[in-house]
């Protein structure tokens, strides 16, 4: 029977509205004589549209942002996504399970496509084609991370998701392993590249766009001179600059098809989805920071980040974290007394004001041997730091404007989802940008034994941030390439959702020994490290999914 356009986009509504878990519709009531260039970009665009549910984008976010060592949540809240801070697995948290639920509808919908557009029809209809091809190695990629482990930690046993790839209502498969959801990540992305001839904006899929992300799958495959190779025909393609200058510092603020820099992004429209998705409460940005009365502002950068942002006060990412200041000006010393007996990572500040050269200490001077506050010169640096009232602890210092605070943790909003042309937490989600193919490239220069190339990348970023270069006279004693790049690689992507992945690949411990609730009674267990080969780093898969499929899928353990 052959399917009018009317019947195709009805179709695809369907699968776009349906709560099902697989839907099971009448895939086979579409027919290629149904399919012309304008309904075969009527359903793509609504895959797209797609993306744009906060309870996709958002949630994928979370789990690998909150999931890191950028963050340092300073309130207490019944919100689900602090079990996935604190890596408190849930089998019913809504988040995860939203996530596959609409990461199979959006599949569902490529594999139609990719089974009912003939290869080779036109230039324009391979695009589509190709843009399918795309989006359905990017879903798995995004979709395996979360529910299965890294691809370095034994992949050919280790469970990832199940792949399917048919439009079969009686296909449901059992879950392949982490290695053959990769293989079939990048035979669609390279598929998807070979199809593609647009040079379309950033908001959609384009050859370059697949290129950037290849680069980046087989960086975590640990596939050295492909992630090179892709990462070079994405720098040398022409197509994206990145931004410099003043300019930088308001990247968010810009939308994407008008930002040299971004190379694929999830497009919100100022207004229309700002109100339809509640974005003043309900989006990423709104957990970051509170502007104009809108938004929570509770998750704030970590101390850690903060110790390495602070390093350069030229450095431009500075201006992504935006310090909340005490009216009256006042002054205060900050410091975190991680060194204390009991071992706890809280905040203590104390009000001072300067008398000359010095800092005296007005708030509860009497926890500590001396008013004035004590400073030394190392490498040319003065420190400050005070000494407990019985002589058992020293502790360096911050002295800084005094900030507002939440359950006292200094208020430092950030600003890296907000703002989008002025609208207060409007953001579109730049899923990959050229600064990320760069440090790619850095990476993999380092692994291919070419230190010197992958300095040369850092740099370009570092460049960009107006900060010194790096140079590898200077390298101390312990310290390797490799860290310079993976800490510059911190720096540039914070808040970008790449932290907790890019720990747990490099087979690096999560560190979160610094203050911040996941360290509080709020929650029921406490965890200050977590090692990349804990059952907690893989989300659980959601019990209703179980439920539901006809045939057993094995749980995460």
């Amino acid at each position: 029977m052959k399917t009018s356009m009317k019947l195709i986009i009805v179709f695809i509504i369907a699968i776009l509205a349906s709560s099902c878990d697989l839907e099971r519709l009448p895939y086979d009531k579409i027919t290629n004589e149904g399919m012309d260039e304008n309904s075969v970009t009527t359903i793509t665009l609504g895959t797209y549209a797609k993306m744009k549910e906060e309870y996709y984008y958002k949630s994928t976010h979370y789990v690998n942002e909150y999931g890191g060592d950028n963050v340092s949540l300073a309130s207490g809240t019944s919100d689900a996504f602090a079990y996935m801070y604190k890596y408190q697995r849930l089998t019913n948290n809504y988040y995860p399970a939203r996530v596959w639920k609409f990461t199979y509808q959006m599949i569902v919908n490529t594999n139609t496509m990719i089974e009912k557009i003939p290869e080779g029809q036109s230039v324009e209809m391979d695009q589509l084609l190709g843009e399918n091809y795309f989006l359905r190695g990017y879903l798995y990629f995004t979709l395996n991370n979360l529910f299965g482990r890294p691809y370095v930690q034994s992949p050919e046993s280790n469970p990832g998701i199940p792949l399917k790839l048919t439009s079969d209502i009686n296909d449901f498969p059992s879950r392949n392993s982490v290695k053959e959801v990769y293989d079939q990540v990048v035979k669609d992305l390279e598929k998807g590249a070979s199809l593609m001839a647009s040079e379309k904006s950033s908001i959609y899929a384009s050859k370059e766009v697949a290129y950037a992300m290849l680069s980046r799958v087989y960086l975590y495959m640990e596939n050295w001179a492909k992630a090179k190779e892709y990462a070079d025909l994405v720098i040398n393609s022409g197509r994206y600059t990145l931004i410099t200058g003043d300019a930088y510092k308001t990247y968010p603020q810009v939308v994407p098809e008008n930002n040299t820099e971004t190379i694929f992004a999830i497009r919100m429209v100022k207004d229309t989805d700002y109100e339809k998705y509640y974005m003043a409460s309900y989006s990423v940005g709104s957990v970051y920071a509170k502007i104009n009365d809108q938004g929570w502002g509770e998750m704030y950068p970590s101390e850690s980040y903060l110790q390495l942002i602070n390093q350069n006060e030229s450095d431009l990412r500075r201006a992504f974290i935006v310090e909340q200041p005490i009216g009256d000006n006042s002054l205060w010393l900050r410091y975190v007394y991680s060194d204390a007996p009991t071992k706890t990572y809280q905040y203590v500040t104390n009000t001072v004001v300067q008398q000359g050269d010095n800092y005296v200490i007005t708030q509860n001077p009497g926890m500590y041997t001396s008013p004035t506050v004590q400073k030394e010169t190392v490498n040319g640096k003065t420190r400050y730091y005070v000494v407990r009232s019985d002589n058992s602890i020293k502790y360096y210092v911050d002295i800084e404007k005094a900030l507002e605070d939440l359950n006292g943790y200094p208020k430092r909003f950030i600003y890296k989802c907000s703002l989008q042309e002025g609208q207060a937490h409007l953001w579109s989600p730049v899923l990959i940008r050229l600064a990320e193919v760069y440090l790619n490239r850095a990476e993999a220069n380092f692994y291919l034994g070419d230190s010197d190339a992958a300095l040369a990348d850092v740099n370009v970023i570092r460049t960009r941030a107006q900060i010194p270069t790096r140079v590898k006279a200077n390298l101390p004693t312990g310290v390797s390439v490799l860290d310079w790049v993976l800490e510059e690689r911190r720096l540039e992507m914070a808040f970008e959702g790449h932290r907790k992945l890019d720990i747990f690949r490099k087979g690096q411990t999560l560190d979160r020994r610094y203050p911040g609730m996941h360290l509080t009674g709020a929650f029921n267990t406490i965890y200050t490290t977590i090692e990349p080969n804990d059952n907690k780093i893989v989300e659980y898969i959601p019990q209703s999914e179980l439920d539901a499929y006809p045939i057993e899928l094995v749980q995460n353990p």
